[in-house]
């Protein structure tokens, strides 16, 4: 879900090898200066009993959280204030702010749909610890997007002398974001403490943890009415006021492992995200990496991007299969920083640009040795249903072709069935529609060329290695895609693609 600021960049790398994205509360082996996080709906942190460490005392440590699937992405708890309040925020790579329903009123949603519950909305007067930021600071210019760091101090009504000299008192005014696809929202900047679960570690001590771990100082958007985003983000992206980048992690890393769609709304099946050295750990040792380098855009510096050489259909014998060839825009960024394809956990689907996508439209058709659904894809929206035979959940064997990104730096990715096509209905007649879940990228005003949405990222660990440049200033990233069957709601063994 991108927004129309400016971002930095970096190089991936992909794992083709199998790990375990586990369920529930499961701990990695612990390592110095790693954060871990996770994606999923959990209460507070901390009871008052239980004794709340500063980060700031330590030089080392972990953090470990639980991540769930949601409807259309995956969401992050995140704990604010003192005591903490606690609100569950959309993973977003494609965009920096983050935010969180706020105010003693209620939170307004324009064109958010009819099935959207309310939500909690962040109480500044019930913490203890919030304050209002400041028109000066670094990130309220960045949450403004503005060109002349005074801007938002002038807004503010300080006078010239105040502003120029960094004395202006008043608080950051309040701001517009906006995201692709028409979100917008509407709010002013806080400060306050958010808390993560922690390991704490000596230079040479074992870990003390779990414990609560309060990162103070943390600049949010306090969000009062918003179009098209009923809930918050906690943004991901290369910028300033990225949770990663506020937290110090930017420096390192940090790695994703989102488990399959089909547990949506499960509070018990969750998966890590990891940030800090342990993110790193298994790029470095496992075997299996491949590497395409990370695409530069002086234009959006603040985007992760991949560049993309063409999509193959079925297999080729090897475990890839042979590529129709993409077009320059999706391998490559332009000097008006237009092209390449966006990394964003903020966007639900692949997008790909026309006439590249019609052409696998097309060669996914011939392939395909089932009849169309035309009545699903009127009412889904998707451009390609198939009438596929089953008899019996799962409906796993088919002969729908499965389909492969070619990389640039030759690196292929072979996606999991599920994570290319998905049943829309259930079984009927001995026969269940399994729809394609790609998309055709709509907006052509520049910026990225193509999107890489979550939902081929299923079943994936991603790791952003930014700690390591190559001699070109390059920072690599990587990939580890794997497949998993759930045995059990809470139990899950690796299955071959």
């Amino acid at each position: 879900m991108h927004p129309f600021i400016q971002i930095y960049t970096i190089v991936l790398c992909i794992i083709s090898s199998f790990f375990s994205c586990n369920a529930e509360d499961t701990r990695p082996p612990q390592t110095q200066s790693s954060l871990v996080l996770g994606l999923s709906h959990v209460r507070s942190l901390y009871t008052p009993s239980m004794a709340l460490v500063n980060s700031t005392s330590y030089d080392f440590l972990d953090i470990i959280e639980p991540v769930t699937t949601y409807t259309d992405g995956y969401l992050l708890s995140l704990n604010l204030g003192t005591p903490p309040q606690v609100f569950q925020v959309y993973l977003d790579t494609g965009s920096d702010l983050t935010w969180v329903p706020c105010g003693s009123s209620s939170y307004q949603c324009m064109e958010c749909g009819s099935s959207v519950k309310p939500t909690p909305t962040f109480l500044p007067s019930e913490s203890s610890s919030n304050t209002r930021d400041l028109c000066g600071s670094r990130f309220c210019v960045d949450v403004h997007s503005s060109d002349n760091r005074f801007d938002p101090c002038a807004a503010a009504g300080c006078a010239i002398p105040a502003f120029t000299g960094g004395l202006c008192p008043r608080p950051c005014p309040p701001f517009s974001y906006t995201y692709g696809g028409g979100g917008l929202v509407l709010g002013s900047l806080s400060r306050d403490s958010v808390t993560l679960h922690g390991s704490i570690h000596g230079s040479g001590g074992a870990g003390a943890g779990p414990l609560p771990v309060a990162f103070p100082g943390f600049a949010f958007g306090c969000v009062g009415s918003s179009i098209r985003e009923p809930l918050g983000i906690a943004g991901f992206g290369r910028g300033a006021l990225s949770l990663p980048s506020q937290l110090g992690f930017l420096g390192k890393g940090f790695s994703h492992c989102f488990l399959g769609f089909r547990f949506a709304r499960n509070p018990n099946v969750t998966s890590p995200l990891v940030m800090g050295d342990l993110a790193l750990s298994s790029a470095s040792t496992a075997a299996g990496f491949v590497f395409t380098p990370m695409l530069t855009s002086a234009t959006y510096p603040n985007f992760y991007y991949v560049g993309l050489d063409g999509v193959g259909l079925g297999d080729d014998g090897s475990g890839g299969s042979a590529a129709m060839a993409a077009p320059p825009s999706l391998s490559g960024i332009d000097a008006q920083g237009n092209g390449g394809v966006l990394v964003d956990t903020g966007t639900t689907y692949t997008h790909l640009p026309d006439p590249f996508y019609a052409s696998v439209l097309a060669s996914l058709i011939s392939a395909a040795p089932y009849e169309r659904s035309r009545e699903l894809e009127a009412r889904t929206g998707f451009d390609l249903c198939f009438k596929v035979p089953c008899a019996r959940a799962p409906c796993a064997d088919d002969e729908l072709p499965p389909i492969t990104l070619h990389l640039t730096g030759g690196a292929r990715l072979a996606l999991p069935k599920l994570s290319s096509y998905y049943p829309v209905t259930a079984i009927r007649d001995s026969v269940v529609v399994k729809c394609l879940l790609f998309q055709r990228m709509e907006d052509d005003a520049g910026g990225p060329a193509a999107v890489l949405g979550s939902f081929q990222m299923q079943n994936v660990e991603v790791v952003y290695d930014l700690a390591v440049k190559d001699g070109n200033g390059y920072i690599p990233v990587g990939y580890r895609w794997n497949v998993l069957f759930p045995a059990t709601e809470n139990s899950f063994r690796p299955h071959p693609y």
